[in-house]
């Protein structure tokens, strides 16, 4: 029987409950092979449900006195925020990457349509041309990039909070002879939890790392466990498309194709760099290491994320 896990504070949504480890997100990898010209209406109908969604549970979590502007959001978060931010100031169109949510594909798209070749950038150099083209919001002070963000169509892509956090683990944590995170992360993971000098931990585990994370305040969180509501401001910033990585060469090919861009560029196939075995097909075996109350807190620590964006 699946596990099921509610937030602490229930005030805000009472009787909020989530299934977790045996979850089937394949319920959301819907098979549309059957829609031919009615698949436009058909996303256009998913978006727009996404987005009413999203708007309640911000006032449903957050009063009108608690809501920021969009300005006082980019103030508390300016460097996530702006940084992670895309631009075509062409057409007016941005894009909130989310690091671990498809976000090298989206970046080479953007370079696209701001008249880029980035098709033989390799991935992990990908990140700084963006940067180097000017894209980003990053070159704009807080009032103009406000200015900008209230009248560009605005588009985000999530995926599940706990296979966000298992894909961020295997990418940068899991052990490696060397790399950066491996020396700035795994090595003061394994010596912090050794708390009676015993080699209990000779490499940072899954269970080391969310453990990491529940200990730690998320203002401290690294950009790829960063949470959604503190790097991209949902309930600030309007997203007309909210996608979804579970299905995320349909959507992401759908929008460009709703936003009539999907001349310039189809979207990526996934870079061959990334591991192998997708991380929600692992799902069960690392959360498995796991113990429930463990589980537990790693959702209350990314509970707006799930509620935001629909993960009940």
């Amino acid at each position: 029987m699946a596990m099921r896990i509610k937030h602490e504070n229930t005030t805000a949504v009472p009787d909020l409950a989530l299934r977790v480890i045996k979850t089937e997100l394949n319920g959301q990898r819907q098979n549309l092979s059957f829609l031919t010209e009615d698949k436009s209406t058909y996303y256009e109908q998913i978006f727009t449900s996404r987005k009413r969604w999203l708007e309640n549970a911000c006032r449903k979590l957050y009063n009108n006195t608690q809501r920021q502007s969009i300005a006082q959001a980019l103030t508390d978060g300016a460097n996530s925020t702006k940084n992670g931010y895309l631009l075509d100031k062409t057409r007016q169109i941005g894009i909130c990457t989310m690091a671990k949510v498809a976000c090298t594909n989206w970046k080479r798209v953007f370079l696209a349509m701001n008249n880029v070749n980035a098709s033989k950038i390799p991935g992990p150099s990908i990140h700084g041309t963006v940067i180097n083209y000017g894209i980003t919001l990053n070159k704009y002070s807080v009032s103009e990039a406000a200015a900008l963000l209230s009248n560009f169509t605005n588009v985000i892509f999530v995926r599940h909070p706990f296979d966000r956090v298992l894909s961020a683990y295997r990418d940068k944590i899991e052990p490696k002879p060397d790399g950066h995170y491996w020396k700035g992360y795994g090595e003061s993971l394994v010596k912090k939890y050794n708390t009676k000098n015993e080699s209990v931990y000779t490499y940072p585990s899954f269970e080391l790392f969310v453990r990491h994370i529940v200990d730690s305040d998320v203002s401290t969180f690294d950009v790829h466990w960063k949470r959604y509501v503190d790097h991209c401001q949902p309930c600030s910033i309007q997203y007309q498309f909210i996608g979804h990585q579970e299905n995320l060469n349909e959507e992401s090919n759908m929008i460009l194709k709703i936003l009539n861009i999907d001349h310039l560029h189809e979207f990526p196939k996934r870079d061959k760099f990334y591991k192998m075995a997708p991380t929600n097909e692992l799902r069960d075996r690392y959360f498995s290491e796991l113990k429930p109350e463990l589980v537990q807190q790693l959702y209350n620590k990314y509970f707006e994320d799930f509620y935001l964006f629909g993960y009940i």
